[in-house]
């Protein structure tokens, strides 16, 4: 097990540590390309979300989850395995209370180059959560939809494209505009399971906005962006451009 799966299963697990009383125990994806993330959230909707690649039938997906004492699934907004779009459920408990739930299931298939992938108040990143799709977040801050918000560790941001790539071009941004002063991987892999690092940002790599640019594997087929240590600081990633 490699530092980077040991950083998103750490932070799956860390999300699912407050959910007593607030629902699910534990939901799973057969075939998933992420650990589930379980965000419990206090004054909004939590939100469960794993990303599957193009191979599993999104429209029949088998899910396993388990659901903690006294709670049960509301029948107004009843679970099937049709995950081509978000969904939102509602889960009941004995004593009268309920929580909401968003459902998100990211179908990841290869896009064609060159790929473009830039968000804006005209293309949030929080309303496309139909599939498939050549992009995926994993546990980003979906209240700032003109960027890719990264707050915690763990945080991950995935692309997948259909062909040999040269290079991929992105800006960082460190909020606030400080120096950078965390962690920060660039990865790549072939099959979208397993990872090699390309590049590790560290303190002072990076101050303020920076557009950045890094050669890729010509074997590779999939590129993801993680905040591997965060120290303080959000960043925000965009306008990424692969060719």
């Amino acid at each position: 097990m490699n530092r980077k799966t040991i950083i998103l299963i750490s932070t799956a697990l860390f999300f699912s540590s407050t959910l007593f009383a607030q629902g699910f125990a534990n939901f799973k994806v057969e075939g998933a390309l992420t650990q589930t993330l379980l965000k419990n959230n206090n004054k909004t909707a939590s939100v469960i979300e794993t990303i599957i690649d193009g191979t599993l039938d999104i429209k029949n997906l088998p899910v396993k989850y388990k659901l903690l004492s006294n709670c049960s699934i509301s029948e107004s907004t009843p679970l099937n395995n049709d995950y081509t779009k978000s969904k939102q459920i509602t889960i009941n408990k004995k004593d009268g209370s309920s929580k909401d739930w968003n459902i998100i299931v990211h179908q990841l298939v290869p896009g064609k180059l060159p790929l473009n992938i830039a968000f804006s108040k005209t293309n949030p990143c929080n309303t496309d959560f139909t599939n498939p799709k050549s992009w995926a977040g994993y546990g980003i801050d979906y209240s700032k939809p003109t960027v890719v918000r990264m707050g915690n560790d763990g945080i991950g941001f995935f692309v997948a494209y259909d062909s040999p790539a040269q290079e991929a071009t992105f800006e960082l941004t460190v909020v606030g505009g400080a120096t950078f002063n965390g962690e920060f991987d660039v990865e790549t892999s072939v099959d979208g399971k397993k990872w090699i690092n390309l590049k590790t940002y560290k303190p002072g790599d990076f101050t303020g906005t920076e557009k950045l640019n890094l050669s890729l594997p010509s074997d590779a087929r999939f590129v993801r962006w993680v905040y591997a240590a965060r120290e303080k600081q959000n960043i925000n990633l965009n306008n990424i451009y692969i060719k």
